[in-house]
């Protein structure tokens, strides 16, 4: 990599680091005109908005919740943006930043102009697994815009894994209800599973980069595939942490077949993809 191009990196990691730190819109507004929750239950990213408007237009916006640095340097970018904002030109502003990170062919000369610094997430969109990250507070916040435009308060947006199987044929109702598995359960049964040798969940380390729920090959019950990664390729412990992560989603009910895929792409990095009671415990910030 040329000395401009790891310079450029540096300085869009600073960027980032510097938003995830900035405590300018963290919090929560009470009394509030618009309340939006969203979560992404494999990587664990949750965002709590709150934001109170003069009839469509946004007066404040606070958030709060936990995750990467990706996700919540993300959501204070988001916030920054739309004060003194319409809802109109708040769904422009958040159409512009999602065609930044999901259209190939678009550059940070697309981006809205209130979101010059937003071009320090160019690089999550070589990760389609971190760019959920990066959206998660945007999507919420269009949720809770429709919601609003409804005439309810309140909303809740869930993204959808990127390994998720799709729609399949629905079984009778009784079975459907009996052989039940969510990827919220998936996420419960792997976090207390932790890297032996730094003692922090490889949950809250970043390293699970995705799960795909789908029926055993003898459909009797479910198949779980789950991506993850390691601290290091050389790491030491990877069979002993494989091995527990198999074992652990193998005791979740209904589940006949685990397949657990190692992945280094993108390369761990836990300045960006640890959460940050992670980072607390590792002295990183």
């Amino acid at each position: 990599m040329a000395e401009g191009d790891l310079e450029l990196q540096d300085l869009y990691r600073d960027v980032l680091v510097d938003y995830y730190r900035d405590a300018t819109y963290k919090g929560r507004l009470e009394p509030h005109d618009v309340h939006a929750h969203g979560v992404n239950p494999v990587c664990g990213d949750e965002i709590e908005l709150t934001l109170t408007a003069s009839g469509a237009t946004i007066d404040e916006v606070k958030f709060s919740g936990h995750g990467c640095v990706i996700s919540q340097a993300s959501s204070s970018m988001m916030c920054e943006a739309l004060e003194g904002k319409t809802f109109a030109q708040a769904r422009e502003v958040a159409g512009s930043f999602k065609r930044f990170m999901l259209e190939r062919t678009a550059t940070a000369a697309d981006l809205h102009a209130d979101l010059e610094e937003a071009c320090a997430l160019e690089g999550v969109r070589k990760f389609p697994l971190r760019i959920k990250c990066a959206l998660l507070a945007w999507n919420t916040l269009l949720q809770g815009l429709d919601a609003s435009g409804e005439g309810l308060k309140d909303s809740e947006y869930q993204e959808k894994p990127m390994c998720d199987t799709g729609t399949k044929a629905s079984p009778a109702p009784e079975a459907s209800a009996a052989k039940e598995l969510t990827f919220k359960q998936i996420g419960e049964a792997i976090a207390p599973v932790e890297d032996p040798e730094i003692h922090v969940s490889i949950s809250e380390l970043g390293l699970i980069y995705g799960a795909e729920i789908g029926e055993s090959k003898d459909a009797s019950g479910k198949r779980v595939k789950l991506t993850m990664s390691l601290t290091s390729p050389a790491c030491p412990y990877g069979p002993m942490l494989l091995a527990a992560v198999h074992g652990a989603l193998a005791k979740l009910p209904h589940v006949r077949d685990v397949d657990v895929d190692l992945s280094f792409d993108p390369v761990w990095d836990p300045k960006t993809m640890a959460s940050e009671e992670a980072k607390d415990q590792l002295g990183i910030f």
